[in-house]
């Protein structure tokens, strides 16, 4: 059993006003399941990406923007996004306060460039 205390993460800060950090992760001990919180301030956005498996966005507070194929949906606390797997999608925040959400996807999830370059975060690892 693994137990990470709120006030013992360490967010990592990444491009686009955002931090993140791995709750359940392979490094954390988290062998079929992968959980990562994310923040962002107002104005923020993360660049085009996708995964390799499906990934389900639930966003704790705030809203965030997210844009597939030229569509965008906003998604607001307590609400969940299922994206599925190859699907390139961006997050912005357009809110005026920060907003934050976890993502959940299996274990050792990949992370991709739009380009199809893989790009794994080590929050994710």
């Amino acid at each position: 059993m693994h137990v990470f205390r709120n006030e013992e993460l360490e967010f990592i800060e990444t491009p686009g006003a955002n931090a993140t950090v791995g709750l359940a992760t392979p490094s954390r001990g988290a062998e079929e399941v992968s959980v990562i919180r994310q923040r962002q301030q107002p104005g923020g956005g993360n660049p085009p990406h996708f995964h390799d498996r499906e990934e389900v966005m639930t966003v704790i507070r705030g809203s965030v923007d997210v844009t597939i194929d030229g569509s965008r949906t906003t998604l607001r606390a307590e609400d969940t996004m299922v994206i599925p797997a190859q699907t390139v999608h961006q997050l912005s925040n357009s809110g005026e306060s920060e907003a934050e959400w976890l993502l959940v996807g299996p274990a050792g999830i990949g992370f991709f460039h739009a380009s199809g370059e893989r790009g794994d975060p080590p929050f994710a690892r």
